[in-house]
């Protein structure tokens, strides 16, 4: 995870450990990145969001695991 710097409102610093955190877990693409970090910071994340930015990344790792398969 790389560092963040102790510039900016403290929504926008806990947003990026945050994104980052998940995505570095697996549950969110890193794609998902910047519309994530914008959403949380203005705490304007919705059921719906959590669930399309969940359910993207299970899809994308499903795939990779069925190619690795092969």
């Amino acid at each position: 995870m790389s560092s963040t710097p102790d510039t900016g409102a403290p929504n926008e610093r806990l947003a990026e450990i945050v994104a980052e955190a998940l995505i570095s877990a697996g549950l969110i693409q890193s794609s998902r990145l910047e519309d994530l970090k914008s959403k949380l910071a203005a705490g304007a994340a919705k059921a719906e969001d959590w669930r399309r930015w969940i359910e993207s990344a299970q899809r994308s790792s499903q795939r990779k695991g069925r190619s690795g398969d092969e």
